[in-house]
């Protein structure tokens, strides 16, 4: 009887056992820091300070470290499972701010179906927060802000601002849940929240919006129609544009090998009356990782990227709106920082590094362009072009986010 007794109890121990220990034991997430524009400032969990550069490659980030950002430093933190195959965050921090991470952790084995945990904290500054939707589990994101606690439901897109005074979380994309002493809020897509110390969660409020539709490419080319290949030599070959994946997330890549000029491209119809927009921004994250031209060519019209938005400005004109990047080359009278053939106005060409991956954000438009008297009244479309002789240059998103 006694070795039944322990037969039958090894039998249920073991495997209740080997499942706790399944579920229990955890490894640190994969927290990778690129420097995105600057110098961005590493300090990590034993008081040791670093420094990144643009252009650099990425450093590792482990809990009870920080990110800071000086007022015209940006950064992108980049977080995947421990083995490197799936990307959970892809969290773009501007400037002066200060991020700490808490707590990154995952279970050790594939088979347990614990969640990612993942918190932040983040003492003042504004990030962007993306989470695709390939997670391989579900997931536990808390961000600590000064007023309180921001949790992210589900995949999608969110900004949060915080500083001692107040914290402004956006809902773009996906679901979140605020709370502060004792009360919360459910936040869905297009909605924002304020929390002030001592006083009411203010919201649900209207929030800003991204005029373009599918500019995360989760729908592949639905709402973008593409544009054929423009080849200047009739035996060379044409742009390939596909959608692919990077890190988990969908992109739409332009790739092309060959001699002379080329250039293909998506565009979207937009015919959003803008008015009265208090403001209207540009944001998007690529990657360039080949290009033979210098800048943007000779003319400064062949950049591997270039974004060019067509509008009407409140007299009634057709305008557009054109901005390049490029990854390599010398500005020089061979290659200018400029379209020179296009309309202005003459947007300097953005340079970005070579084979990484980073993200530009415009100034207020509605500001620069009404400084120039060609204000906006109605965005007519986007188009996305990629240019050159050989490049290769893939987008993960776009937005043009507009606020009334």
């Amino acid at each position: 009887l006694a070795s039944f007794f322990i037969c039958a109890a090894m039998a249920i121990i073991l495997p209740i056992g080997a499942n706790a220990i399944i579920r229990q034991s955890t490894r640190e997430l994969d927290v990778n820091v690129q420097a995105n524009q600057g110098t961005v400032g590493l300090l990590h969990a034993d008081n040791e300070t670093g420094a990144i550069f643009a252009g650099d490659p990425g450093q590792s980030l482990g809990t009870g470290g920080a990110v800071l950002t000086n007022d015209s430093d940006t950064a992108l933190l980049l977080i995947s499972t421990p083995d490197g195959e799936a990307q959970i965050a892809r969290i773009q921090v501007y400037g002066n701010t200060n991020i700490g991470l808490a707590h990154a952790e995952s279970s050790r084995f594939l088979t347990s179906s614990a969640s990612h945990d993942l918190r932040l904290t983040l003492n003042n500054g504004r990030m962007l927060i993306n989470i695709p939707g390939s997670i391989d589990r579900n997931f536990n994101f808390g961000l600590n802000v000064p007023q309180g606690l921001v949790e992210l439901v589900k995949e999608g897109q969110y900004s949060i601002t915080a500083n001692n005074n107040e914290t402004l979380v956006s809902v773009m994309g996906g679901e979140a849940t605020v709370s502060q002493e004792g009360s919360s809020l459910d936040l869905g897509q297009d909605q924002r929240a304020v929390l002030v110390s001592g006083a009411p969660i203010d919201g649900p409020l209207d929030t800003e919006r991204n005029l373009i539709s599918n500019g995360e490419f989760s729908d592949g080319f639905e709402e973008w129609v593409p544009l054929a290949s423009n080849v200047e030599l009739a035996d060379q070959s044409n742009v390939e544009t596909v959608i692919e994946q990077v890190s988990g997330e969908p992109a739409v890549g332009f790739t092309r090998v060959g001699i002379g000029h080329a250039d293909a491209g998506l565009r979207q119809i937009i015919s959003q009356d803008v008015t009265d927009f208090q403001s209207m921004r540009l944001l998007v994250s690529m990657i360039i990782s080949e290009q033979s031209l210098g800048v943007c060519g000779q003319q400064g019209s062949e950049c591997p990227l270039i974004i060019r938005i067509e509008y009407v400005d409140t007299n009634g004109v057709d305008q557009i709106y054109q901005q390049g990047f490029y990854a390599n080359g010398i500005i020089s009278p061979d290659t200018p920082d400029v379209c020179v053939a296009c309309p202005p106005p003459l947007n300097v060409h953005q340079q970005v590094p070579f084979q990484q991956l980073v993200f530009y954000e415009s100034d207020n438009l509605m500001d620069r362009l009404g400084q120039l008297r060609i204000q906006p009244r109605q965005v007519k479309s986007i188009t996305i072009i990629a240019s050159g002789h050989t490049f290769d240059t893939k987008i993960l998103d776009i937005a043009i986010v507009a606020e009334e």
